[in-house]
């Protein structure tokens, strides 16, 4: 592979180190987080070799993600290399292949270590957050509970640490404070091996708010990680959300209700005047150009969506439990008790958006249904409807 090619032409050091890239067979021109897999007499080796990894092989690979405008703005941030490293490195003149190798040897030269490279990777993906899929959730304090007031942040990486490791010791934790929110990385490992680099999760919490995102977090460490965080946060609970996406700061918009002002209440009292009075100001005429109810379309559509941007969702699921209801055909299908059980998904790069510029289109009619229109406001995008003789205690629709 031309890894290990073209480390062996920049010189003895790297090029011993090309030797020992190629002879692992570790996938290094990829752009995935998949190490390669290899069977030696019916036992997989994929997990061991990833968990092996060197610094320079991780720091290949975590390179590896970055297009070739990201490197200058990415490695200064990062603050491994000297100034002057940073000059010597002609970001113009090399391919991105040699770049890579390049930036590699400097590092390697100046003794980098997993953690440092762990930076590295928490300031690509809060450069470029929407590369992960973002799951919501909520902390709550009990009754009486006092509010914190000042969030010191050496404090909290201290005790969420010192807890995390009490309840696993065998993880690799990093803190970065970027804008308003604070990232955690989380390499887990287990009693017998190394932190796993290419399967970190990441948190992402905003101080003096009960919210928290998290990523790439397994069912068997969440109990962990939910643990540590409330602590930290003096709270007492964390609940998910049945919010999911990769637009982090949407889902940040949305849970903290600073989306478009269209759906305060003055607007939906407009909302409901507007289709009392539907039928009697649309015209009846059957014509193709009928400018009178485009307009009611475009007025009822403004006062759903607002005129203002939305927050990014790509995709809606309605989980559907409800049994079959039909007045004029009665047979075997109204006779089931059993409700039907099926999904109902939406996608779009905007599904919001896309909802929005329906009745423009002509595709759907006016009002849009609250089931859509009410996403925003009901803070979830994952919806699960049943009927009311089906449904418990816990029945949620939208």
């Amino acid at each position: 592979m031309w890894w290990g090619g073209a480390l062996r032409r920049r010189g003895d050091g790297v090029a011993g180190r090309g030797v020992a890239l190629e002879g692992r067979g570790v996938a290094l021109e990829g752009r995935g987080d998949d190490c390669t897999e290899a069977t030696r007499g019916g036992y997989s080796y994929r997990q061991a070799r990833c968990l092996e990894m060197d610094a320079t092989e991780y720091l290949i690979k975590v390179l590896s993600r970055f297009r070739i405008n990201d490197f200058p703005k990415l490695l200064k941030s990062w603050d491994f290399l000297s100034a002057s490293q940073l000059q010597e490195i002609n970001f113009k003149e090399y391919t991105r292949k040699d770049l890579i190798l390049e930036i590699a040897a400097l590092c390697e030269g100046n003794g980098v270590t997993l953690n440092q490279i762990a930076d590295l990777d928490m300031i690509y993906y809060c450069t470029y957050p929407q590369k992960k899929r973002w799951s919501s959730y909520q902390m709550f304090r009990s009754k009486g509970g006092e509010e914190a007031t000042l969030f010191d942040f050496g404090h909290f990486k201290k005790t969420f640490e010192r807890n995390l490791k009490m309840l696993i010791r065998n993880v690799m934790v990093n803190f970065l404070e970027y804008g308003e929110a604070v990232w955690i990385r989380i390499a887990w490992g287990k009693h017998h091996s190394p932190p796993n680099q290419q399967r970190a999760a990441y948190a992402v919490y905003y101080p003096h708010t009960p919210y928290v995102f998290m990523a790439n977090i397994v069912a068997q460490y969440r109990v962990y990680l939910s643990q540590a965080l409330v602590v930290a946060t003096e709270h007492n609970m964390l609940k998910e959300l049945d919010l999911r996406g990769r637009c982090l700061d949407s889902l940040r918009a949305i849970t903290l209700k600073r989306f478009n002002p269209a759906l305060s209440m003055h607007h939906r009292k407009a909302l409901q005047q507007i289709n009392t009075n539907q039928e009697s100001v649309q015209d009846q005429r059957i014509i193709i150009e009928n400018l009178r109810e485009k307009e009611d379309a475009k007025r009822l559509t403004f006062a759903t969506f607002g005129e203002g941007s939305l927050p990014k969702l790509e995709e809606v699921h309605y989980r559907l439990q409800t049994v079959f209801k039909d007045e004029h055909n009665m047979g075997l299908l109204s006779d089931r008790t059993k409700p039907f059980r099926c999904v109902a998904k939406f996608s779009s790069p905007n599904i919001l958006e896309s909802l929005r510029a329906l009745p423009a289109l002509g595709i759907a009619d006016v009002p849009i249904s609250t089931m859509f229109s009410s996403i925003p406001e009901k803070g979830k995008n994952y919806f699960k409807i049943m009927d009311k003789r089906t449904g418990g205690p816990n029945t949620s629709g939208p």
